[in-house]
């Protein structure tokens, strides 16, 4: 099996570099090195560490990529010397050691300088190399957050195959996923040893997001429970789009707490993409429930409330939709798209990653596959912000254009219709004010995206969202639970029978249709 591990990640560093070429860049940044101090040739050609890079495989990078993270830096020239020979990284520049305890390159005591690496092939021989004759070595791809565990027996085993990929414990490390420096293993015993690069921590950051969100799943839950309990509100087209929103929204914030704590190495390809897919779908799935629900109660002003098989084609065909949607997005992220245009799902992150990270608190990398640019400029903005920004824009605009509606009914219709109007009226203008905040939230989430882009302050998680996600729930507790007439009719009846409000029990008798469709006669 490690032989089909070796085969596997010299095709998976070769798919990578691929892709992320582009026009302005012959080749991905992880297979570049800095030959601004190289040797120039009469030809255009560069040589650098005993190749010779010609100008077809050169470029200027406006852009440095520290833990796969892409960041502004000055011009500079860079060579795609790792297409001409493997390469490899170190952690500190030539009788620098890194140094655990420091967190920083340092000269701790004399250490004999390393020459020779252990190299593994496909057929699993083993070969003491010269590093130099067959790779290139850089030293600028390190990364911040470095993972060591000497204690550990298995950190100390590793295999370096060919093409410069490395394995240990039973996954495979790209070029720049980790960096050699020698360590001491036993007293007075130093070893050229691999440092993985650790991309995944929980930090306060994950922990205010993870908490807040469970908090809020917690609330949503009990929403929905009360709502399924009570027979008129499950009954009432209003009350079942609310326990279908609900139900979307829970499994969408389940997932995305599951990606935020969960150390994505321990994941599979496919579990990474199909949980970041499953959790798109359902989080758009609530959107769509919130617009049918606008759209139900616009028409139902208008008393022009479509029939019960009609209701049933709408959320067949909305789950439909949503569906199609997913395997679109699906099909631009497997397509050959620009690399920015791609919404990312599955590829470098499990779920979006357009808010790249300065800090350690990320979605971060599937298990096995190389790490190029991390960057999708445009990719949570084509596929993620701009649906449910015109999702949330029709929810207004039904909205709006339902209340304006309230007041063109007949007054003899207003008055035939007595109590049943002031429940249908007191579902909406809470339902309303829910949608306004809502709305509010992911006006400020697509403002702070565009914030941080502008100030290349970057993450994945902002944990303000996680509070403004708990305030949602609540919000929906007073508004979609505390406000539904037929829940307070409920647990007067239930709960608080010996101080009931009798207006409340005449609202419950009043003879209306069982949906809580406006009828003129």
């Amino acid at each position: 099996t490690r032989i089909w591990i070796c085969l596997a990640a010299y095709g998976a560093v070769g798919v990578a570099a691929l892709e992320v070429a582009t026009m302005d860049h012959p080749c991905g940044y992880a297979d570049t090195v800095n030959i601004t101090d190289g040797l120039r040739l009469k030809d255009g050609s560069y040589s650098f560490a005993g190749i010779v890079i010609p100008p077809n495989l050169m470029a200027e990078y406006s852009f440095k990529v520290i833990d796969g993270v892409q960041y502004s830096a000055k011009k500079h020239l860079r060579g795609c010397a790792c297409l001409l020979k493997p390469c490899i990284s170190f952690c500190c520049p030539p009788n620098l050691v890194f140094d655990p305890k420091n967190w920083n390159c340092s000269r701790t005591q004399p250490v004999r300088e390393s020459t020779h690496v252990e190299l593994t092939h496909g057929d699993r021989s083993v070969e003491q190399v010269r590093i130099v004759d067959r790779f290139v070595v850089r030293t600028e791809l390190g990364c911040r957050n470095k993972f060591v565990d000497r204690k550990h027996e298995s950190f100390w085993k590793w295999d370096l195959f060919e093409n410069g990929s490395l394995a240990r414990d039973g996954r495979v490390w790209s070029t720049d996923e980790y960096c050699f420096s020698p360590l001491e293993h036993k007293p007075d015993q130093w070893e050229l040893t691999p440092i993985g690069c650790e991309r995944f921590q929980t930090g306060y950051r994950v922990w205010i997001y993870a908490i807040c969100d469970i908090l809020a799943i917690i609330i949503n839950l009990f929403i929905l429970s009360l709502l399924g309990a009570v027979r008129d509100a499950r009954k009432s087209h209003y009350g079942q789009l609310i326990i279908y929103y609900l139900l979307a929204t829970i499994v969408g914030y389940c997932l995305l707490v599951y990606l935020a704590l969960k150390n994505p190495v321990k994941l599979s390809h496919g579990a990474c993409r199909n949980i970041g897919f499953l959790a798109y779908t359902c989080i758009m799935l609530s959107f769509v429930f919130l617009a049918i629900c606008s759209f139900d109660f616009l028409l139902k002003f208008r008393q022009k409330a479509p029939r019960n098989w009609v209701r049933r084609v709408w959320y067949a065909s909305a789950v439909l939709a949503v569906i199609a949607l997913r395997f679109a997005v699906s099909f631009a992220q497997d397509s050959k798209l620009p690399k920015q245009y791609k919404p990312g799902i599955g590829e470098d992150y499990c779920w979006f990653d357009g808010k790249n990270t300065t800090t350690p608190d990320v979605i971060r990398l599937k298990s096995h596959c190389p790490s190029p640019v991390a960057v999708r400029l445009w990719g949570i903005l084509i596929y993620y912000y701009a649906p449910i920004s015109i999702l949330l824009l029709f929810s207004t605009v039904c909205c709006l254009k339902a209340y304006f509606s309230i007041y063109e009914l007949p007054p003899d219709t207003q008055y035939v219709l007595g109590s049943q109007l002031r429940i249908i009226k007191t579902h909406f203008y809470a339902f309303s004010a829910y949608v306004v905040g809502v709305f509010a939230v992911w006006i400020r989430e697509i403002v702070v995206y565009v914030m941080a882009r502008v100030r290349e302050h970057f993450f994945i998680i902002d944990f303000w969202s996680g509070i403004c996600i708990l305030g949602l729930a609540i919000a929906g507790f007073i508004l979609l639970l505390g406000k539904n007439m037929h829940v307070k009719t409920w647990w007067a009846i239930n709960v608080e029978s010996s101080q009931t409000d009798l207006s409340v029990i005449n609202a419950r008798v009043y003879k209306f249709d069982e949906k809580g469709d406006l009828k003129s006669s």
